[in-house]
């Protein structure tokens, strides 16, 4: 009992000063084993997750036991009986024993009788373990000596959790002073942005200073002028500028901020937010009179000039640029309008002749008076189509003007004998023929009307006409009439007129409606005779390139049928 009570006082001084868990764990079990003179002792420990038991630390065992055996927990096994009850467990002889299976390394290393008792955690933890000697020889433990076991024990367990809080503290402190540093760091960081800051709002102050004489002149400029700063805010702008620019900051030399800015150039190509001229101003590019079309929000794109400048600061950085924008828009347009209406009387004066000369080769006729009153007749249909379109300024013609300057007459109340209902009617929405397509369709509605007035409803007191016509639109959302697959189809029905004489071939009229519907126009025209009178359905694109690009070729082969001397061009233009 001497020995023993010294050997709890030396491994309490020793507990108490050492800090390293596996050096306690090892003397506790030196220590223990001379005390109660056992050749073998061991700590085992418990590990929760993996329900197992780890041998920590011991003396007398062959290498590779410490720090690497390790026992699973199972039912009937000695060990789960230890952690299990808060009872010491004692074997005087491991040949008699049959409450419990041993772990092979014990019975490798002839343990024939051993005591363990528990190593309880702290409040709030399970048992860190059990402490366990172990002889080679049966023996029995006396009472006093399991309570000295406990005593042992429990001075254990009351330096492992003094371990644990030591660890426990200096994590804490680690973690204070990572976060004291990352503090630090922030704030040497943040102290030195603020007096990026300030240097830079100095140089921005100077810089209003010496933009303030000219703010009450840039206020009344009739150009947009503004100065920006390099993070692309507008320091000072006037109204035009504002009202040009529709937004309160420019794309800065790194990014657009997000904003959408659409831009092209005179020749269509899309102008990326870090090649506008303020832009390249704040990256110290000078950028002079640029034109390029600009998009505000929802508001249609207006044609700008646009220059930038840059100022530098007294250590020759950027520190804002000049920025000038000038609505050229009214500039631009005039401009695209001239060339666009040069462009069409020059190609309208040619057609006109190819037509004029077209129609008076291949005009047949009887007599004199009529050759000339053929000429006139279709002469005056280009020409009332020529009105239209300058009346439109080029841009087209309307359909039911062009239909009621052939058959004005007959459209009004009281062209019948009778007075009653007009011979003629019209029935459909409003549509603009494309420039190119106006004297094509105007030629061969006067050739439908001449043969109506000569030869058929029209000729005859109760003869009656009616023209209807409707847009048809591809699938899809709505859009205009001239875009792309929309197509016009008219309906020429005639009734009451004298019977059609058999026809041995299409005359003039007729070649003049195929040729200007299908060949010039790329539409499709279907005619038909029947007792009760004539019916003609016309389809026809209203997209504006394909009546031009199809006016263009009628044209050249009008002329180049003229020149030659032979048949009918196809689809000589009207």
């Amino acid at each position: 009992m001497l020995r023993q009570q010294t050997v709890l006082a030396r491994f309490g001084e020793f507990a108490l000063k050492a800090e390293d868990l596996d050096a306690i764990l090892t003397e506790a079990c030196r220590l223990v084993g001379d005390a109660l003179g056992t050749e073998l002792a061991k700590v085992m420990e418990y590990e929760r997750a993996e329900d197992s038991m780890l041998v920590r630390a011991g003396i007398g065992w062959q290498p590779g036991v410490v720090g690497q055996a390790r026992v699973a927990l199972h039912p009937g096994g000695v060990e789960q009986f230890a952690i299990g009850g808060a009872a010491p467990v004692i074997c005087t002889d491991t040949a008699k024993e049959d409450r419990f299976d041993l772990p092979g390394f014990l019975l490798a290393h002839g343990v024939r009788a051993f005591a363990n008792v528990l190593i309880l955690g702290g409040d709030g933890h399970p048992p860190f373990g059990i402490l366990e000697v172990d002889s080679r020889t049966p023996r029995r433990f006396l009472d006093s000596d399991i309570a000295f076991l406990r005593s042992y024990a429990n001075l254990v367990g009351a330096a492992v959790e003094r371990l644990r809080a030591l660890a426990a503290l200096r994590a804490s402190n680690q973690e204070l002073e990572r976060r004291v540093e990352e503090r630090t760091r922030d704030l040497r960081v943040a102290n030195l942005r603020l007096q990026q800051a300030a240097r830079e709002r100095d140089q921005v102050q100077a810089s209003l200073r010496e933009a303030a004489g000219m703010q009450a002149v840039l206020e009344h400029l009739p150009i947009g002028a503004a100065l920006v700063a390099p993070s692309g805010e507008v320091i000072i702008g006037n109204p035009a500028f504002r009202r040009l620019l529709g937004r309160p900051r420019i794309p800065s030399v790194d990014e657009d901020n997000g904003h959408v800015w659409i831009a092209f150039d005179a020749d269509g190509r899309r102008i990326p937010p870090r090649e506008f001229p303020g832009a390249r101003a704040l990256r110290g590019e000078v950028t002079l009179g640029v034109d390029f079309l600009h998009a505000v929000g929802l508001q249609p794109p207006r044609w700008c000039r646009v220059s930038g400048v840059p100022v530098h600061g007294p250590d020759g950085r950027v520190i804002a640029a000049l920025v000038v924008m000038i609505d050229v828009d009214d500039e631009h347009r005039a401009h695209e309008r001239q060339a666009l209406l040069t462009r069409e009387v020059d190609h309208r004066a040619k057609n006109m002749l190819a037509v004029v000369q077209a129609a008076l080769r291949l005009t047949r006729a009887e007599t004199i008076d009529s050759f000339v009153q053929a000429i006139e007749g279709r002469i005056a249909a280009l020409a009332r189509a020529q009105t239209l379109l300058a009346a439109d300024r080029w841009s087209g013609a309307d359909l039911r003007s062009l239909i009621q300057g052939e058959l004005g007459p007959f459209l009004v109340a009281g062209a019948a004998r009778d007075g009653g209902s007009p011979r003629a009617t019209l029935s459909g929405d409003r549509v603009v023929l494309p420039a190119g397509a106006a004297q094509p369709f105007s030629m061969a509605i006067h050739e439908l009307a001449t043969n109506a007035i000569k030869y058929g409803a029209l000729s005859a007191p109760e003869g009656r006409l009616a023209v209807e016509w409707v847009v048809e639109h591809p699938p899809g959302p709505p859009v205009d009439q001239a875009a792309a697959g929309a197509l016009l189809r008219l309906r020429w029905v005639e009734r009451g007129g004298p019977p059609p004489a058999p026809r041995r071939k299409p005359g003039f009229g007729s070649r003049v409606v195929h040729g200007t519907i299908q060949d010039q126009l790329g539409g499709q025209v279907t005619m038909a005779w029947d007792p009760a009178g004539l019916g003609c359905t016309m389809a026809i694109p209203l997209r504006q390139g394909a009546a031009q690009d199809a006016a263009k070729d009628a044209a050249k082969d009008a002329a180049q049928g003229a020149a030659q001397g032979a048949g009918p061009p196809r689809g000589a233009p009207a």
